[in-house]
């Protein structure tokens, strides 16, 4: 073959079979090669989906793919130093600096999308971001200033990202300090800030789904804000939740951690409970409700859905692999790292794990000192 020979080019039933024959990373970096090479992988025989771990520690990061128990050692090139992660879409990742610059990244090509800074481009509301010498900051308005810093990207870290990589459309949304929402999405050049002091409201999770942003407020309620138009506007009489607060008296021995809310294939809304259950002994669980459209009451139901499984806080469900994965991914099973569980004064056998809903029992991945988060490679 030629030196000069354009890979581009190659025939449909030669680069088939070298596409088919790649590690799974490798596969799914092929369709950004060309428009040529994208139409020739839509016909390759597909890789199951499934979430893998990224595993990282300052500088140094890993994939690991349970299904073939393998770790793909890299280095993520379009992350900065003192970043932190806040959400993942498919291959990419939503992360912040601390100078409070967020950025999108793809896990496979490194290639980053810089997000406008928060310091001049805030909408909406009163507040504005001002940075304290190199790192960090407060958030300021007329009466009040409350301070940055990474501890709130910690356990009570709240955010979405989606992104389309075909299109490169993206939406991204955070919560800070549970009173304060951000949202920004392809094309504007400034952040959205929805503000909820005087209303005495508070915001505690979100999930985004077909150009719709669901919010768990902290008086128990959903609500469903469009994006699909120039400016977000709240749905009220298609929100079928407006008018029915989710309720749950949890019983003495149970201590509910986190509260997430999931957006089902079928676009209905799941509420899920992590719960430390101590009555023989102490016991880490999951709990799942769902609207009865007929009551209008939320129930606790023992499905995900139709060969659904989720990862806790992602905001929407993922089609569950035809056969188990690894330890435990399948169908019914939720994957969920340290900071999903109750944990004071606990020490768990690894970062991560994956909790089946059928028997309540969790199983550990192998121990790691480093920070891991579930994505899904490949997802879109």
């Amino acid at each position: 073959m030629s030196e000069n020979q354009d890979w581009s080019n190659l025939c449909a039933d030669l680069l088939r079979p070298i596409i088919e024959s790649l590690s799974t990373i490798d596969y799914h970096r092929a369709k950004k090669v060309c428009s040529d090479w994208y139409s020739v992988w839509k016909t390759c025989v597909k890789r199951p989906l499934y979430p893998w771990q990224f595993i990282y520690h300052d500088d140094s990061s890993s994939l690991f793919d349970p299904g073939e128990d393998k770790i793909y050692n890299t280095k993520l090139f379009g992350v900065l130093d003192k970043s932190y992660y806040m959400a993942s879409f498919g291959n990419c990742l939503l992360m912040v600096d601390s100078r409070l610059q967020f950025y999108i990244v793809n896990m496979l090509t490194c290639e980053r999308i810089n997000l406008p800074s928060m310091e001049t481009s805030i909408r909406g509301g009163q507040v504005r971001f001002k940075r304290s010498g190199d790192e960090w900051g407060y958030f300021v308005e007329s009466y009040r200033k409350e301070r940055v810093s990474k501890d709130i990207f910690g356990s009570e870290r709240s955010a979405v990202l989606w992104i389309n990589e075909r299109t490169g459309d993206y939406f991204v949304a955070w919560i800070f300090n549970k009173l304060e929402l951000f949202t920004h999405k392809k094309g504007d050049d400034y952040w959205w800030n929805w503000y909820t002091r005087g209303a005495n409201l508070g915001f505690l999770d979100l999930a985004y789904n077909n150009s719709k942003l669901y919010l768990y407020t902290s008086d128990d309620h959903i609500k469903i804000v469009d994006f699909s138009g120039d400016f977000p506007t709240e749905e009220v009489e298609k929100n079928p939740y407006w008018d029915h607060p989710f309720e749950y008296v949890s019983k003495q021995w149970e201590y509910i951690w986190k509260r997430r809310i999931v957006i089902q294939k079928t676009g209905e809304v799941l509420i899920i409970l992590s719960l430390l259950e101590k009555l023989f002994k102490e016991t880490h669980l999951f709990y799942i409700f769902k609207m009865n459209f007929e009551s209008n009451k939320w129930e606790r139901v023992d499905s995900i859905g139709d060969d659904e499984m989720l990862i806790f806080g992602h905001g929407v469900t993922l089609r569950a692999p035809f056969q188990e994965v690894g330890d435990g991914i399948k169908s019914g099973s939720i994957c969920f790292v340290e900071d999903d569980l109750f944990c004071l004064n606990i020490s768990f056998p690894s970062k991560c794990g994956v909790f089946d809903l059928a028997t309540s029992r969790i199983k550990w991945f192998k121990r790691t000192q480093w920070k891991t988060q579930w994505f899904v490679i490949g997802f879109a």
